[in-house]
């Protein structure tokens, strides 16, 4: 039986031969650690702005003023809301504190429209997500 050809590891400069591709077990220990500090700061740095009082005293008129889940109201349902979700994220030039920018959301909407907020970050370009669907 034939073996397969070996690989090298993707670190410049390492020449190490392995079974799969990517890292060497040397490497790959350094690369993870390194991604997770990035990770870290960015969630860091993101959620530091939700932490101020000017957020949360925003944050609470949202919610008083909207206390059923926007996206849920689409479908007929009265969900409460818990989230107040920026429909135009803010690095996509969304407005932080205007009103006509964040909408109550409950926790299950909220999520579905943070992901695709998250897949926005990965493409590089944000489209309205007309399309939260609340099931279940």
């Amino acid at each position: 039986m034939a073996r397969s050809a070996k690989f090298p590891c993707r670190q410049p400069g390492c020449g190490k031969l392995q079974d799969k591709p990517g890292y060497c077990d040397g490497h790959r220990r350094a690369v993870l650690k390194a991604q997770k500090q990035v990770v870290t700061f960015d969630y860091k740095e993101r959620n530091r702005f939700y932490q101020r009082k000017s957020w949360k005293d925003v944050r609470a008129l949202v919610l008083q003023q909207e206390p059923f889940c926007r996206a849920c109201r689409k479908y007929g349902k009265l969900e409460p809301a818990t989230h107040v979700d920026h429909m135009k994220p803010i690095e996509f030039g969304g407005d932080a504190f205007s009103l006509a920018n964040l909408q109550s959301m409950c926790k299950p909407c909220h999520e579905r429209k943070t992901r695709h907020d998250e897949h926005c970050r990965k493409l590089g370009s944000w489209v309205i997500d007309s399309g939260v669907n609340c099931e279940g």
